[in-house]
């Protein structure tokens, strides 16, 4: 019984991290995933779409006014004419967007796949809310602004 616990114990950090990195994995790939569907969105239908990354929980409305969502921590979604293409969906509670670094929380999809407002690329950073200013525990995904390629680094 001493080995079983001795064991245990040895063995039960190693498995928190675990779901704590799966968090993050989910959220990179969900974010990016939203961010390709308006992309797509935006090439198919023929018409811009915005994909919006909330910090504090407010959100834009259908009808453009700002207003609180449900709760109070990270959020995405995207707009197009009016229209809610991607429903608001939040983040795992301990992943944020990390608005302490130069990045964007919106993009404008064009009709040809780029993104409006110049060629530069875009990033949208995400964070462990825990420690979210050390770079070992972000990721970041890059958006061509040319082109709309989305890339997870």
């Amino acid at each position: 019984m001493v080995v079983a616990a001795i064991i245990m114990s040895v063995s039960l950090p190693s498995f928190i991290g675990m779901g704590r990195g799966s968090g993050m994995r989910t959220a990179v790939n969900n974010v990016s995933s939203t961010i390709a569907l308006s992309r797509q969105w935006a090439i198919t239908h023929r018409e811009q779409i915005t994909f919006f990354a909330s910090t504090t929980g407010m959100v834009y409305t259908t009808n453009n006014v700002l207003q609180e969502a449900t709760n109070n921590h990270a959020c995405y979604y995207a707009i197009s004419e009016g229209v809610l293409v991607q429903s608001i969906t939040d983040l795992p509670l301990d992943v944020t967007f990390n608005d302490k670094s130069p990045n964007v929380t919106s993009l404008v999809f064009k009709t040809d796949g780029g993104l409006a407002g110049g060629s530069e690329t875009k990033k949208i950073v995400l964070a462990d809310k825990n420690k979210p200013l050390e770079t070992s525990r972000q990721k970041t995904i890059s958006i061509n602004g040319l082109t709309g390629g989305i890339k997870v680094e």
